[in-house]
């Protein structure tokens, strides 16, 4: 009664941290108006010539009070909207600007062109927010200076393409010749600097043209080139003005990257087997008894993958399961729907700012696993140490991504599959190459919660933006399927069907996610799901800068599964009659239930449940055989040819069950196991054993029938009732062992082990009867000798019966702890 209450609790628990989860950092920042921070997106400090549009759009956002995050920190400020900024050239600036009075977007943002006058130097443009006076900031622009050959890409460690070019004029647009230009390094990603500038102080030509080129280091970043221009003859007197360069060493890059991919997968695997070890045992009562309708499966199957935090782990579980017999295939529907929407729990996860967690988590986890007094704390030591490791590799990912978020080639690459509307609609080739893009990095590496990981990192770089994030979402839901497919294999053909409902459910919910990408909402443009998580999540997506990107990510990633659950689950029996279609049973094949599953090894409690099973079946069949063979063989005598062969055949199948359920039980020892699962596993073993042996004696019973046939006599009928009367109290003894396998009753257990003293005395009395028939020449000498080894067997049936009935408490204990 305890561990249901237990199991109870836990489920709810698990809920309402699933639910709390996913619905922190819901709807939108109440800003109330206040602009309390106004953030420079682009546009600062630029260089132009006079009378000419500065290169870059001025772009900006108002932003509100800070929101404290979920476990404190930094926080977030949401977007102020429909506020009204003032624009002040400084100091007589002649600056232009088409509007003096702006007002800010839903997103928070304000962008703006900016055209030089005809004064040469620095010029300065206030930007004051109506009311918040003291919030204002002041942009710089620079008049008479342009530059060219910033932001070139090249490998690191070489020389740029094309030199910088600085160009200086005066204040009549004309080429100022022999002014000095100053070139120095500003920040680079090395530690020790190896960038190096060919010609660090250059004279203007007489095209006003001063030009030097750059040998980058060997790290992957920005290098920032100061450049100043100071020419007291021409009164020009400029600097801080910085050029920024690209360096990329694609090997080390790639290295990284993969690197921190390993850490997130392998983060993410101790995290799923610390909290299976923890939680693994209540698995298959979760699966199993809450499978009952299609509605509690998907439940079911939301709590187990949220809990183990791997759909992939429970959905082989699940072919498992059914492989097993364990459940149908209209309950493995059920589970599967809902394990995807507990694999979204991850990103959800990920998507908050937990990475000052990393570190301390590691620590504590290895605290823990080195500690680990006993399984539970050693469960809980690997998943802490999980969490940490996978949020190591996602900062370690995503750091790396940063550095080449603005790199063209990058850019130019991403654009490929680029999803943003072209003339108010999403291109469908672009949705297509997304899709399969995110299909085919799931099948990579194995795992969708890994190839989310990759999602919200490039996102969080600006790599990608929301309009693409969705459908290489899609992808991942229909790349992950091939762990199903790959485990059903070998599997029969229910839990093929298993598998194939599963990536059914996927293509089809991605199927109508691609329409709806084409349904906008009402006097937006945008697509009706998007908008609706951009509505429900804090920040606007949308904005001229992309709000709060990587929740929105996972937002649509939860609610696209909650959605799809939504719509299909009252169609469970239709696609499981189309699953039976496209993969049919044949009728005149037998279905294979396969009790030693080998994916059921994955949570010990079942696989021992499925290894007693086997055993049970075992007993039965072994003392079938011996019921075969001393019933229509040797009473009366009969040595039927076909009889002989079906009984060898059955004794070659006990021969391979045997093997099968040792080699089970000890591929079973190398996994995780109780000290309790532990303890079963040799008394299986020994139990397994003697049912094999019943099987043997079949063939000496066999032997002496064909002895005694040769013979042409009989055995006397004293000693036929002997047999007989020991022959009654064998059977009984046989199914009291049965039944104390199938149950929990210690009767049988005492009855059996009764028995067994009680064919003890019959073999010795009855031999002792029989020396003395042999004595007074009443029996045949070699009728008498077969009569001997006859007792003999059915002795030593007795025996084995005995050993199993012996270990049958024991395996009784276990099997309710399992159960």
């Amino acid at each position: 009664m305890n561990k249901i209450v237990s199991l109870k609790f836990n489920m709810l628990l698990v809920s309402i941290l699933g639910v709390g989860l996913i619905l922190t950092g819901c709807g939108k920042t109440q800003d109330k108006g206040i602009v309390d921070k106004i953030k420079i997106i682009q546009g600062n400090n630029q260089c132009a010539l006079p009378n000419q549009e500065y290169g870059k759009e001025i772009r900006i956002e108002l932003q509100g009070q800070n929101q404290p995050g979920l476990l404190g920190g930094k926080g977030t400020r949401g977007p102020v909207a429909n506020a009204t900024i003032l624009l002040e050239p400084l100091d007589g600036s002649d600056l232009i600007i088409a509007s003096k009075e702006l007002k800010s977007d839903s997103g928070g943002g304000v962008h703006f062109k900016v055209k030089s006058g005809k004064t040469i130097g620095d010029h300065y443009l206030k930007i004051i927010p109506v009311g918040y006076e003291k919030k204002s900031v002041t942009l710089r622009f620079i008049n008479g200076i342009s530059i060219t050959g910033s932001r070139q890409q090249t490998a690191a460690g070489s020389i740029l393409e094309n030199p910088i070019k600085v160009t200086v004029v005066d204040a009549a647009g004309k080429p100022v010749e022999g002014a000095p230009v100053y070139f120095s390094i500003g920040s680079t990603p090395e530690k020790k600097i190896k960038t190096s500038i060919k010609n660090p102080t250059v004279y203007t030509n007489k095209d006003g043209i001063a030009e030097t080129n750059v040998k980058l280091g060997n790290k992957t970043g920005s290098y920032k080139i100061n450049v100043e221009v100071a020419d007291s003859e021409h009164n020009i007197h400029v600097r801080g003005i910085s050029v920024t360069e690209l360096g990329l060493n694609a090997t080390e890059l790639i290295i990284t990257v993969l690197g921190g991919l390993a850490l997130f997968v392998f983060g993410m695997s101790l995290m799923s087997s610390g909290l299976q070890m923890v939680a693994g045992e209540n698995m298959r009562k979760i699966l199993q008894f809450f499978a009952k309708n299609r509605f509690v499966a998907a439940s079911a199957g939301m709590m187990v993958t949220a809990v183990i935090q791997s759909s992939s782990a429970c959905t082989v579980m699940v072919i498992g399961f059914v492989n097993a017999g364990l459940i149908n295939l209209t309950q493995a529907i059920g589970i599967v729907f809902g394990a995807n929407i507990g694999t979204t729990i991850t990103a959800q996860m990920i998507s908050f700012k937990l990475t000052k967690l990393a570190f301390p988590a590691i620590v504590i986890g290895l605290l823990l696993v080195i500690i680990k007094k006993n399984n539970v704390i050693k469960g809980w030591g690997e998943t802490v140490l999980g969490f940490g490791l996978l949020f190591l590799g996602m900062t370690t990912m995503s750091s790396e991504l940063k550095l080449i978020g603005t790199f063209p080639t990058f850019i130019k690459v991403f654009q490929t599959f680029d999803c943003s509307p072209i003339n108010g609609s999403m291109p469908v080739m672009a949705i297509c190459g997304a899709i399969f893009i995110g299909a085919a990095v799931t099948v990579l590496v194995q795992s969708s919660s890994a190839s989310m990981g990759i999602v919200l990192a490039l996102a969080g770089t600006g790599l990608i933006d929301f309009y693409t994030a969705v459908p290489l979402i899609l992808g991942t839901n229909i790349g992950t399927t091939v762990t199903a497919a790959l485990a059903s294999i070998a599997a029969n053909r229910v839990a093929k069907q298993a598998a194939m409902a599963h990536f059914l459910f996927n293509v089809i919910g991605s199927g109508l996610m691609i329409w709806l990408f084409f349904i906008p909402y009402p006097g937006t443009g945008i697509p009706i799901f998007m908008y609706f998580v951009n509505n429900i999540t804090q920040g606007d997506v949308f904005a001229s800068v992309p709000q709060n990107m990587v929740r929105h990510i996972a937002m649509a990633h939860t609610f696209f599964n909650i959605f799809n659950v939504l719509l299909l689950i009252p169609f469970v029996g239709l696609i499981a009659k189309l699953c039976q279609m496209i993969i049919p049973i044949p009728a005149d094949e037998k279905l294979k239930i396969e009790h030693l599953e080998p994916h059921l090894l994955a949570t010990p409690s079942i696989a021992l449940e499925q290894a007693i099973h086997s055993i049970r079946y075992m007993v039965k069949e072994s003392w079938k055989m011996v019921d075969m063979a001393v019933n229509q063989h040797f009473f009366p005598i009969n040595t039927d040819i076909k009889g002989f062969q079906d009984l060898e055949k059955r004794e070659d199948t006990m021969d391979e069950l045997q093997s099968d359920i040792t080699n089970y039980l000890v591929q079973l020892t190398q996994r995780e196991i109780t000290e309790s699962q532990a303890q079963l596993v040799p008394l299986l073993m020994h139990c397994t054993n003697d049912a094999e042996r019943i099987a043997d004696h079949t063939e000496n019973i066999l032997a002496l029938t064909e002895r005694l046939k040769k013979t042409k006599k009989d055995i006397s009928e004293k000693a036929h009732k002997e047999l007989e009367e020991m022959w009654t109290v064998l059977v009984d003894q046989a199914k009291n062992v049965i039944a104390a396998l199938n149950g929990t009753e210690r009767d049988n257990i005492t009855f059996a082990l009764s028995d067994e003293k009680c064919i003890n005395k019959m073999a010795d009395n009855f031999e002792h009867s029989h020396i003395k028939r042999l004595s007074k020449g009443n029996c045949d000498p070699v009728i008498g000798i077969i009569f001997i080894e006859m007792l003999n067997e059915l002795e030593k049936i007795g025996d084995h019966l005995s050993n199993i009935a012996e270990r049958a408490p024991e395996i009784q204990k276990h099997y309710v702890e399992l159960t």
